[in-house]
């Protein structure tokens, strides 16, 4: 949460960029003609003098993460500034707090009473103010999670478990992986677990460079550790923590409802890659990142962003030019293009033959392959496609059907089309990447079935579902998959 004191037109339009962001903010205002208007636009806004314990004690200073002071009277930011030093002073990790000031003289008495950043509000654009507050939230998380670390490392803690989501990617690992390094320097040891499968070549390749121990969940005794930290996913509905474990740690760039998560340290922070934010972790703990990890964060951060043409922020483009620096770049050449198996080449090929298309939506049934990540593959592939704006791939691997969709139509939401395509016990994913998975017994399907057969039953439901043709009279009457009851 931020907090912002004064509400200017500078305090109003950086309110404004960090909501934008999906970042909760809360306001205190004490003019009486700002604070209905703010309301009405949907702020929070705690009215009330700012230099009163009472007013800034119900704006949960405590629980900010930064603090911008932006009263445009000289004399009132002095007083608010004085009040939220004398609070911080009781905090174990208080928020960084920012001051703005018009002139030098003005920036030079605010650090002499005691501001640990003042920022012109002449040079700099709100953007950039927002931009500013976002890395000092990040650097108070980090500061946190440190203390958190060092308490349980003194109290003889045992190990920790980092819990990846299900089917992890290359952001997953490599955020696993820098956090294994982070923990380690304050005398943590840790485990990575993960459930699913680590099946697309990328995701091997980096295992495989960074010599990474992945323990399966299968054959994993959780009440051995005593610490659990979930990585790139926020929820246990996505990954493989038993119901009775409590995360202690909880660290994503996904958003998530505050009431879904629970646990000790939460660092939900709005970036485009889980990466980022442990390159920041380890960045402002001043721990040396080794070749090999650097390259693991750089892909990390290149996948999730679709090479930075999804979600990014000037944090993701931060933390990978930092990284740039410090990373192997031949090992990063080989893990951005892995070599292709010559089944994972046919695969494509098949792909590419059976490929349908209405409109821009791009559907293609492979059949039976040995390896369900090939399916993925081919869906990333055909993305690249001239005219194509998603695709939905499905083949039957072992006893199952498995989908995978992609797309870069910012209106579609994959992961809620494919659920409601398919039922939430069997599908779901991001809005831009999501996927399927049902047993081919319930769909009374073999690897034998016709094409025709297969196509009527999978890919027109993801296309009646999406919007791109019209249900059928079947669909409509009785649904044609056996879970439509």
């Amino acid at each position: 949460m931020y907090l912002i004191v004064g509400c200017d037109d500078i305090g109003y339009t950086v309110a404004s960029r960090l909501r934008e962001r999906n970042e909760d903010v809360v306001i205190v205002e004490d003019d009486p003609k700002k604070v209905g208007p703010l309301r009405l636009l949907g702020f929070k806004v705690v009215s009330g003098d700012p230099r009163s314990p009472e007013t800034l004690n119900g704006a949960s200073l405590s629980g900010a993460h930064a603090v911008l002071i932006a009263e445009a009277d000289f004399r009132k930011r002095v007083a608010a500034l004085e009040a939220v030093n004398r609070m911080r002073a009781a905090m174990e990790e208080g928020p960084l707090v920012i001051v703005l000031a018009s002139d030098e003289s003005e920036i030079k008495e605010m650090v002499g009473l005691g501001a640990e950043e003042c920022l012109s509000s002449k040079d700099m654009a709100a953007s950039e103010i927002a931009e500013r507050m976002e890395k000092a939230a990040m650097s108070l998380r980090e500061r946190k999670l440190r203390s958190l670390l060092k308490k349980r490392a003194r109290g003889g803690m045992g190990e920790m478990a980092i819990i990846l989501q299900t089917n992890p990617d290359p952001d997953s690992i490599a955020s696993a992986a820098a956090l294994k390094l982070y923990a380690k320097s304050f005398g943590v040891d840790s485990r990575i677990v993960y459930d699913g499968v680590i099946g697309h070549l990328q995701n091997r390749a980096l295992v495989n460079v960074l010599g990474l121990e992945m323990l399966e969940a299968k054959n994993v005794d959780f009440n051995s550790f005593s610490t659990f930290a979930l990585v790139d996913v926020a929820t246990k509905s996505h990954c493989c923590l038993p119901e009775d474990k409590i995360p202690t740690i909880v660290i994503d760039h996904h958003s998530v409802p505050a009431g879904d998560v629970g646990a000790v340290h939460v660092d939900i922070t709005p970036v485009g890659a889980a990466s980022t934010i442990l390159t920041n972790y380890l960045r402002s703990a001043g721990i040396q990142i080794d070749r090999g990890t650097a390259a693991a964060l750089m892909l990390g951060i290149l996948t999730d962003t679709m090479n930075f043409s999804r979600g990014t922020t000037p944090h993701d483009f931060e933390a990978f030019t930092f990284l740039h620096g410090l990373a192997d770049q031949e090992t990063l050449r080989r893990l951005v293009n892995p070599p292709v198996s010559s089944e994972a080449l046919d695969v494509l090929s098949r792909a590419i033959r059976a490929s349908k298309l209405n409109g821009t939506y791009l559907t293609s049934y492979v059949g039976q392959v040995s390896d369900r990540d090939m399916i993925a593959q081919a869906a990333d592939f055909l993305l690249e496609r001239e005219g194509v704006s998603t695709t939905f791939v499905y083949g039957i691997c072992g006893d199952y059907l498995y989908a995978s969709a992609r797309t870069k139509d910012l209106a579609l939401n994959l992961g809620q089309t494919l659920r409601k395509a398919f039922g939430g016990k069997f599908a779901g994913g991001h809005p831009h990447m999501a996927g399927a998975t049902i047993p081919i017994k319930m769909l009374r399907i073999t690897p034998s079935t016709s094409r025709t057969v297969v196509r009527n039953l999978i890919a027109k439901r993801f296309l009646e579902t999406a919007g791109v043709i019209k249900p059928s009279k079947r669909t409509k009457r009785s649904g044609a998959l056996p879970w439509d009851t």
